[in-house]
């Protein structure tokens, strides 16, 4: 449908009184929405994991390296000088003092493995790199359980989201920066987290003073899992002027949620003469000027040629963009056609409740994701990544990511499980019920305590996990 029949599409619909999720008043001609219906879920969901027994961290480590062996991944830095092959329950409890703020000293006067093993796992096997390999591992196993493609609620579009999450630090680094809302007299840093089906694709550090939209593309372009989604959607901090332009040129969909209807009426752009819309009830505020577009066709051209090679990222771009006269062409052209891509879709997320619920729905998952990854945090007491410097607290959060998906992927291999027995048995309603449950749960494992890695643990048996669940 070409644009102005959308538009006109739209009015028309909005008089006739079909878009039943906007309310138009005629007095004072502002458009609202009206809230959904929340879902009923929760309660099953709670009561699902409240029946699952309980079960050490280090125990779904291990279940879970036995699946996909992710551990592997964790080549040491001096493999010539390597004395030993570190054991797993070595990397485990190094990985679990580095995600929960422990340490590796505290870690050592809490567990069965001394401290000089710890501190030797850590400086010859934990880097960014190796594990972003591990928790690559443990994404593509969980894309290849039989739950996964029931978290999705769009056959036709595969829903990422973006949001950041703020982190307080315990001592001072180049990105840490003061936030009294968030780290009070302490400063902080932001881990801006891509996730997918429950699954966080990828997450890296930025500074609090950032602009989270300025990482949009590149953590969705950098991507080195095999989990590719199509859409990708956030809150209002992954706006700005160019984002829809860029991730349009790259095949890809923008969905953010918009909060203010006022607002993004003002963003409401025609591509034809205003005139023709002046019956509507909702007007456009200005003219898309094309022929600029047309214009720096050769440049627009060369900029997505270089962010493709990953010559340049996209917030470089965008700062280069921004030290630009109004008048440059360029910044014209880039910016008239990020006005057009985005009056189409406030159009599609005003005419289109489905979409609406469905873009809410990718949000929320990215918010009890933060939940989880917030609970891992605070077991050592503060919401806070350990570190010295830039690299030790990627680590952490690197660390951190990876607990967070070991524990998806043991709740979702619970759900494959269920999955199974239900379509084995003809359970059609525990079956449509067991669809709707989220793998981001943790009251089932235990986070805290002593830690105990030497001597094998308790093997889990998803079986023995299941065989208890009434999900009537």
């Amino acid at each position: 449908m070409s644009r102005a029949k959308q538009w006109l599409a739209f009015n028309d619909e909005l008089r006739q009184g079909k878009l039943k999720h906007l309310d138009y008043d005629t007095e004072s001609k502002k458009l609202t929405w009206r809230r959904p219906p929340a879902d009923n879920d929760t309660a099953h969901q709670d009561s699902f994991y409240a029946q699952l027994s309980f079960c050490d961290v280090a125990d779904v480590f291990r279940f879970v390296n036995e699946q996909c062996q992710f551990l592997t991944a964790l080549t040491p830095l001096q493999p010539r000088y390597a004395k030993q092959i570190a054991d797993a329950d070595s990397l485990i409890a190094v990985i679990i003092a580095q995600a929960m703020n422990h340490g590796n000293l505290v870690m050592s006067r809490t567990s069965d493995i001394p401290y000089h093993v710890l501190e030797a796992a850590y400086q010859q096997y934990l880097r960014q790199s190796s594990l972003q390999a591990c928790n690559d591992r443990i994404s593509n196993a969980i894309a290849s359980l039989p739950i996964f493609p029931h978290y999705s609620f769009d056959l036709n579009a595969l829903y990422g989201s973006v949001d950041g999450q703020k982190f307080g630090v315990e001592r001072p680094t180049v990105k840490a920066r003061y936030s009294r809302k968030y780290f009070g007299r302490g400063k902080g840093v932001v881990a801006y987290t891509l996730l997918c089906n429950h699954v966080p694709l990828q997450s890296w550090l930025i500074g609090a003073h950032e602009f989270e939209a300025h990482h949009v593309f590149d953590i969705w372009y950098r991507n080195t899992s095999d989990i590719v989604p199509t859409t990708i959607t956030g809150d209002m901090h992954s706006v700005n002027r160019a984002n829809f332009a860029i991730l349009h040129w790259f095949g890809l969909r923008f969905e953010p949620r918009f909060t203010d209807m006022e607002a993004e009426l003002s963003e409401l752009y025609c591509a034809d003469d205003t005139k023709l819309y002046e019956k509507c009830l909702v007007r456009p505020v200005g003219r898309i000027d094309r022929q600029a577009i047309v214009d720096e066709k050769a440049n627009i051209d060369q900029i997505v040629a270089t962010l493709g090679l990953k010559e340049m990222t996209q917030g470089t771009l965008i700062r280069k963009l921004c030290t630009y006269t109004a008048p440059n062409p360029t910044r014209l052209a880039i910016f008239e056609f990020d006005k057009l891509i985005r009056s189409i879709y406030t159009l599609r997320y005003l005419r289109d409740p489905q979409l609406q619920r469905n873009v809410h729905r990718s949000q929320n998952r990215i918010e009890s994701y933060h939940q989880l990854r917030s609970a891992i945090a605070q077991v050592g007491g503060k919401k806070e990544l350990t570190g010295r410097t830039d690299i030790e607290i990627e680590i952490s959060n690197q660390c951190a990511r990876l607990i967070a998906n070991a524990i998806i992927y043991y709740n979702s291999a619970i759900l494959s499980r269920l999955l199974a027995r239900c379509e084995a048995n003809g359970n059609a309603k525990a079956l449509a019920l067991i669809k709707k449950f989220s793998p981001v749960g943790w009251r089932q494992v235990h986070l805290n305590g002593h830690y105990t890695f030497r001597g094998g643990g308790q093997v889990i048996d998803l079986d023995t996990v299941i065989a208890g669940i009434d999900l009537a």
